[in-house]
C-alpha cells in the first residue's frame, strides 16, 4: 500500500496539476483482535479461540537470502475480572517471512496468530502484549468478554485459503477468491438422517439474492465448517445468515467486484461531487455539461487512466479513495452524508490523519479537534455552533 499512496499523491499532484490531493502514506494501524467461544458438550467449560491480526507494516524486517524475515514475541494473559487473578497465559515467538520487500509496507497484509484454551463461566479480561523483537516496539490492546452466554448459533469466521494457508477475511475479499469457509457452532440441533440442514440466506441490502440447505454430518461439538462458492451475483457489501429453524447468525462481507473496480456511486451528484475534490474546477465545469451516460464514461476512463495495476482488474487507486468515502459516510456523518462534511473532505483529499487531539474549550462551550499528517499539515475542526458538526475552522 505504501507505493499505491505514493501513486496517489504522484498522478493527482503531477498528472492533474492540482497539489491539493495527498493523502496520507502513515495510515494509523491497529492490532485486531476476535474472541468467540463454543460450547464443550457434555462439560462446564468452554473452548475459547483467540485471533490476533497484525498489521506486518508495525513491524522491522530483515533482508534474508531469498525473502524478508520479522520476529516476534507474543503473550496473551486472560484474568479474571472479579479476582484480578490471571488464569492462562499464552506466551510465544513466531517468525514472519514475506518475498518482497513492497509486501512488508502492505497496508492489506497481515499476521494472523490462532490460539485456543478452555475456561469456564464468567467475566474475563483479555490482555495481548506482541513486541517487535529488533525494534522492541510493545503493541498493547485489551478485550472484556464473557463465556457461558452463548446464542443458539455462535458469531460466524470467515476465511479463505491462499497457498494452503488459511486466511481470515479483515476486509474486502479479492477477486480472485472463488469459495468462502465459515466456521460456526449451533446448539439447537436437528438431525435429518444424521445430517444437519444448515440454511444460508445472502442479502444485499434488504434483497434477498441467493438461499440454499446444506447437509452436514452431524458434530459432536456442533462445530461446523462450511464452503460456499461465491456466485456471480455476490457483489459489493452483503450480509450473510447461517443457521437452522429460527435460530441465525450473520456476518457482513464485502466482496469485490469480478469486473473490476466499482466507482462509489451511481448518483450523478455523488459521483461530481468527490471528482471536486480531486480536481480544478476547470475539469469539474466540463464535468457539469455531460449528460449522465456521457459523465459515467468520462469518470470511469479517467480512473482507468490512473490505474497503477493495468494488468489486473483490481484499479487500487480506486479502492483507496472508495475505502476513504466508505469511512467518511460511515464514521463522519452528522447532518447529512460523510463525505459532504468537512472532516469528510479532509480524510478523502488526505486520508487519515497520522494522529489526533480531541479538546473541549470550557470557556466558550465548544468541542474542537485536530488532525495531524506526517506531512507536517495540521487541520483544526470545530463545533463553536454547538451543532454536533465539528467544521473546518483553520488548516496549517
Amino acid at each position: 500500500m505504501l507505493r499505491i499512496s505514493l501513486l496517489i499523491s504522484f498522478i493527482f499532484i503531477i498528472s492533474c496539476s492540482f497539489n491539493r490531493l495527498k493523502p496520507n502514506e502513515n495510515q494509523k494501524h491497529n492490532i485486531e483482535i476476535d474472541v468467540i467461544s463454543y460450547k464443550i458438550q457434555e462439560s462446564d467449560s468452554f473452548n475459547v479461540n483467540i485471533l490476533l491480526i497484525v498489521p506486518l507494516k508495525l513491524f522491522v524486517f530483515n533482508k534474508q537470502k531469498d525473502h524478508f524475515e520479522a520476529n516476534i514475541n507474543y503473550t496473551i494473559s486472560f484474568i479474571d475480572t472479579l479476582t484480578n487473578e490471571v488464569v492462562k497465559r499464552i506466551s510465544e515467538n513466531k517468525s514472519m517471512t514475506v518475498s518482497y520487500y513492497e509486501d512488508t509496507r502492505d497496508n492489506d497484509r497481515y499476521f494472523q496468530i490462532e490460539t485456543q484454551v478452555q475456561l469456564t463461566s464468567g467475566a474475563y479480561y483479555l490482555l495481548s502484549i506482541v513486541e517487535d523483537s529488533d525494534s522492541h516496539r510493545i503493541y498493547k490492546t485489551t478485550e472484556v468478554f464473557e463465556v457461558g452466554q452463548e446464542p443458539p448459533v455462535s458469531k460466524i469466521i470467515a476465511f479463505y485459503y491462499e497457498n494452503n494457508q488459511r486466511i481470515y477475511i479483515k476486509k474486502v475479499i479479492k477477486e480472485d477468491v472463488d469459495s468462502i469457509w465459515f466456521k460456526f457452532q449451533i446448539d439447537a440441533i436437528e438431525f435429518i438422517d444424521d445430517n444437519v440442514p444448515i440454511i444460508y440466506r445472502v442479502l444485499m441490502d434488504t434483497t434477498l439474492i441467493d438461499s440454499n440447505i446444506v447437509n452436514i454430518p452431524e458434530n459432536k461439538n456442533n462445530i461446523y465448517i462450511i464452503p460456499i462458492k461465491i456466485a456471480p451475483e455476490w457483489d459489493g457489501e452483503i450480509t450473510i445468515f447461517m443457521g437452522i429453524s429460527e435460530n441465525f447468525s450473520s456476518i457482513k462481507l464485502n466482496i469485490e467486484n469480478k469486473d473490476g473496480t466499482k466507482l462509489w456511486s451511481t448518483k450523478r451528484n455523488d459521483i461530481v461531487g468527490i471528482m471536486a475534490y480531486l480536481l480544478p474546477y476547470s475539469e469539474i465545469k466540463k464535468y457539469t455539461e455531460l449528460d449522465d451516460d456521457e459523465l459515467f464514461e468520462q469518470v470511469v476512463e479517467y480512473w482507468n487512466a490512473k490505474d497503477p495495476t493495468v494488468d489486473t482488474k483490481r484499479n487500487e487507486l480506486l479502492e483507496e479513495i472508495n475505502n476513504r468515502i466508505s469511512y467518511a459516510n460511515a464514521q463522519l456523518s452528522v447532518l447529512g452524508k460523510g463525505w459532504k462534511s468537512d472532516m469528510g473532505k479532509i480524510y478523502i483529499i488526505y486520508g487519515p490523519p497520522e494522529s489526533s487531539d480531541r479538546h473541549y474549550n470550557a470557556e466558550f462551550s465548544y468541542s474542537y479537534e485536530i488532525w495531524y499528517y506526517s506531512s507536517g499539515r495540521k487541520f483544526i475542526f470545530s463545533d463553536r455552533r454547538n451543532f454536533g458538526e465539528l467544521k473546518l475552522v483553520n488548516e496549517f
